[in-house]
């Protein structure tokens, strides 16, 4: 929810506070037409505070526009225009505003925050350290062995300290620059006391590189950017290096190849307050899958009459609950109704329930005349389910018939 009614008039606020607000409303929704009033409220309001949010605000609505075909909506003589204001002004004014170089997207811009790193006041390496970090962290410099080179390049240079260099190194590491290995093996023996475990452990991440296989989720999200109202459901599956399974939300399921360009980041999804692997292949970023996703990437499947590659999947679906729930109703299609039992009974035994499964324990249950054996499990379902979920009015209607006797043979004693 907004917090002001019109952010770029609460730029212009008296206290504080208000202008503030503006910043962090036009951080969520502001368009590039702000971006000329932010970037004079980051280099000249009096208050330290509101030239961080103003930088931080422009930084994040130009996250959103890095990649086609959004970038090509800011001119590049706009985008450099604004380079040269930030250049204009001293960086220990706003340290901020190399988060803004970051995302201008633009090679000048890039070169500035490598100038940064050799500042000699640590603040303005730290801010130049958060500029490297959203550039280099987008899918558009996904491949990019020129950008990775140069980043690369900055572990070796003297004129750069060496506590700084460590950090560059994290962020090798976080962006699956793998190259960085040989130099950052030599940052050890040059640190201090304070900084040559963490450059070790550096090392040791450079060394083993992670691994892609899992299932992730394009939800129209790339690595930094900052939009609430970012849309995608595609799911894919890899099932290792150089082979995915995709189930896109338009069109059928396939199997292919993974691009060469393709990388695991150590990221924040803008949900979660850990950092976690996140894959960009190509130009698109995916996140891990969570249950639900899952679940939406066995339908898919099914729903093309594809269990064949559910089988293919399994170990990189792996032995979560939703997973064996995706098991569960693909032995079901395939009419081992016992199988589809056994899987779905563990998958309730375990965490994180997708809350159709106790739906799918019913059909197979039914499917296997135990009727009465079914319906705690149609019950459990509708009290979990939303009113407008799937197969609940099915199972509201079973419900209303009343206990219905097993058959003969299955009645206790």
């Amino acid at each position: 929810m907004a917090e002001t009614q019109d952010p770029m008039a609460a730029l212009d606020a008296a206290d504080l506070p208000t202008r503030a607000a503006g910043a962090r409303d036009l951080a969520a929704a502001g368009g590039p037409a702000a971006i000329p009033r932010l970037l004079q409220v980051a280099t000249g309001d009096k208050s330290p505070g509101v030239r961080l949010a103003a930088a931080g605000a422009a930084a994040d609505i130009l996250s959103r526009h890095r990649a086609s075909p959004r970038f090509e909506a800011i001119p590049v003589e706009d985008r450099l225009a604004w380079l040269r204001v930030i250049a204009a002004v001293d960086p220990a004014v706003n340290t901020g505003l190399f988060a803004v170089c970051g995302t201008l997207g633009v090679p000048e811009a890039f070169t500035r925050v490598v100038i940064g790193l050799r500042d000699p006041r640590q603040d303005v390496r730290a801010g130049a350290c958060v500029g490297l970090w959203r550039a280099v962290a987008s899918a558009v410099c996904n491949g990019d062995d020129e950008v990775e080179a140069r980043v690369v390049a900055t572990l070796g240079d003297a004129r750069i300290r060496i506590e700084t260099r460590v950090e560059i190194a994290r962020i090798c590491a976080d962006v699956g620059y793998g190259s960085a290995l040989e130099a950052a093996r030599a940052l050890p023996g040059q640190c201090t006391r304070n900084t040559h475990e963490l450059a070790e452990q550096l090392v040791t991440r450079l060394e083993a590189s992670a691994s892609p296989v899992g299932v992730w989720v394009d939800i129209g999200l790339d690595v930094g950017e900052v939009n609430a109202r970012a849309a995608g459901d595609d799911v894919c599956v890899v099932l290792g290096v150089g082979d995915a399974i995709f189930a896109p939300l338009d069109g059928p399921p396939r199997r292919e190849a993974l691009p060469s360009a393709h990388r695991v980041l150590h990221a924040r999804a803008r949900d979660k307050e850990t950092a976690g692997p996140v894959l960009q292949r190509g130009a698109r970023t995916w996140w891990p899958a969570a249950p639900d996703d899952v679940c939406t990437f066995g339908d898919r499947l099914l729903a093309a009459g594809r269990p064949d590659l559910v089988d293919l999947a399994a170990d990189a679906l792996g032995t979560s609950a939703a997973a064996l729930r995706v098991r569960g109703t693909a032995l079901l299609a395939r009419g081992d109704t016992t199988g589809a039992r056994q899987a779905l009974e563990a998958a309730i035994g375990l965490k994180r329930v997708p809350t159709d499964t106790w739906w799918w324990l019913a059909e197979a249950l039914t499917a296997l005349g135990l009727v009465a054996e079914a319906r705690p499990h149609l019950e459990k379902f509708v009290a979990k389910a939303s009113k407008r979920a799937p197969f609940v009015d099915e199972a509201r209607r079973r419900l209303s018939l009343g206990a219905e006797a097993d058959p003969p043979e299955d009645r206790p004693n």
